[in-house]
């Protein structure tokens, strides 16, 4: 008999980490549009973090459903859960890379 496997809690970490990575990405291109890029920095790694433990939370899930043979399993809020977390991830690389220009144009300029 497959065991029984409840998504819900895992699929949840995966979105609320997935949200503050999100959260903390745009606050960091606030900060580096104002010039403030030491704040920009420490947002900036705090929102990769965050989407390190997405991705982790998202990969545990996934071992847990494949070692119980329960693929078929999967649930409405999980599907929601993977959107999110691929969506944040494109938003926070593309942050990044935003914020690079912002910080090669303040050197220009000083």
């Amino acid at each position: 008999m497959k065991e029984k496997i409840n998504t819900e809690l895992d699929s949840m970490a995966i979105i609320l980490h997935a949200g503050n990575a999100k959260s903390c990405a745009f606050e960091a291109m606030m900060e580096v549009k104002q010039g403030n890029v030491e704040s920009y920095n420490d947002k900036y790694q705090e929102a990769r973090k965050e989407i390190v433990l997405a991705k982790k939370a998202h990969a545990e899930l996934l071992r847990k459903l494949s070692a119980a043979e329960c693929m078929e399993n999967i649930d409405l809020l999980l599907v929601h859960a993977e959107g999110h977390l691929s969506s944040t991830d494109i938003a926070v690389e593309l942050i990044g890379d935003i914020g690079e220009l912002y910080k090669w144009k303040e050197n220009l300029h000083g």
